[in-house]
């Protein structure tokens, strides 16, 4: 359905979300809706409409949704190449780091011994190789490419009022991943919470990273929205009370608030 044909029942809303799911909400323009720059949500269930929320506060994944990384290990593979070694394939190399990666995530091992973890699966075992090795990886790891619309999104969000937040899975530190979205015109005055996972200990399948990520912002779950793309953590964060957008889901099926195929599709839910 196009953005713009609305189904009877809504003929008379002055203005919709960009690709409800299951019109299960909608955002009002009209009528003293939209407050201090600031949405309200309503909750439709079985045709009714229930008490609006006032969102306030706006948490973002950052891989899969402000960036990602069409790139990718291309600094490894050229690293490899000067000692004649074949990559494994990369689903090989996921397989067997699967334990790893979780504990990289949630602060069990560093990132350094991630990896050499990885360096060793494609067959380097010397010190100072692996030593190298680190640095290629660490460049494959900051090489990364905005969505389209993301900086256009998040400065007029910000000029709107919301408070903007990163709640990331990852191996690197919140420096670090700053530093990256820096790189590309995202100041770190931006953002009012960035919380990444080793540093809470849990993942985003697990409410704690929320919870600590709302606390930052100083929004409470019914006044915060999450953008994501992995149906677990929006299931996770609808669980908690957060508003669910889902940008580009691994799980077209998965229940969420909202649906976006496209970075701009933020700015007529929550700007108009």
């Amino acid at each position: 359905m196009d953005q713009r044909e609305y189904p009877p029942c809504f003929q008379n809303y002055s203005r919709c979300a960009v690709l409800p799911h299951k019109t299960r909400f909608r955002f009002w323009r009209d009528s003293g809706i939209l407050k201090n720059g600031l949405a309200f949500i309503y909750p439709i269930t079985a045709g009714r409409m229930s008490e609006p929320r006032m969102i306030e506060g706006i948490l973002f994944d950052a891989g899969g949704v402000l960036y990602h990384r069409p790139r990718q290990d291309r600094h490894l593979f050229a690293f490899l190449e000067q000692f004649g070694v074949k990559p494994r394939p990369r689903s090989v190399v996921d397989r067997a780091l699967r334990a790893a990666k979780f504990d990289v995530q949630t602060g069990r091992i560093s990132c350094n011994d991630f990896f050499d973890a990885i360096l060793r699966t494609h067959g380097l075992q010397d010190p100072e190789i692996l030593q190298a090795g680190r640095e290629a990886l660490q460049k494959d790891a900051a090489d990364i490419e905005m969505f389209p619309g993301v900086w256009e999104t998040l400065m007029q969000l910000q000029d709107a009022g919301y408070r903007l937040g990163v709640v990331s899975d990852t191996a690197h530190t919140a420096g670090q991943k700053i530093a990256w979205l820096a790189a590309h015109r995202l100041s770190p005055g931006l953002w009012t919470a960035f919380v990444v996972s080793p540093d809470v200990g849990t993942t985003k399948v697990e409410p704690t990273i929320f919870r600590v990520a709302l606390h930052q912002l100083g929004v409470a779950p019914l006044n915060a929205a999450f953008v994501g793309h992995n149906s677990i953590e929006l299931a996770c964060a609808r669980e908690m009370g957060l508003a669910t957008i889902a940008f580009m889901p691994d799980d077209p099926s998965a229940e969420v608030d909202f649906e976006i195929s496209s970075f701009y599709g933020l700015i007529d839910l929550f700007v108009g």
